[in-house]
């Protein structure tokens, strides 16, 4: 086996693998702009009483979504995007209560 080759080789994927200063700062610009229109859909939300109500209903459950600081924007962009994609669909009651309690 030529080891020359291969050393070759892996230095090439480690080079195709490494992210440029130029290619991190257009992601984290990206990550900017998503963010910012996500922002912009909560506040059109909070502005319509459905969407005010659906927003009460979600820091009820969850609690209030803020950014934390330190948060780079494409994690605070994922972790809102989460909140807003949980379910609120309401837990069935316990069918038959008197009968599981034991009476």
């Amino acid at each position: 086996m030529d080891t020359g080759r291969k050393a070759n080789r892996e230095a090439n994927e480690t080079t195709l693998q490494y992210k440029t200063r130029h290619d991190a700062l257009l992601v984290e610009e990206l990550n900017d702009d998503k963010l910012r229109r996500l922002l912009e859909f909560v506040s059109r939300l909070e502005k319509t009483p459905p969407g005010a109500a659906e927003l009460q209903r979600r820091n009820k459950l969850f609690g209030e979504c803020k950014r934390i600081e330190g948060e780079t924007s494409g994690e605070f962009f994922a972790r809102l995007r989460h909140w807003l994609d949980k379910s609120i669909t309401p837990k069935k009651p316990r069918r038959h209560a008197s009968r599981q309690a034991g009476d």
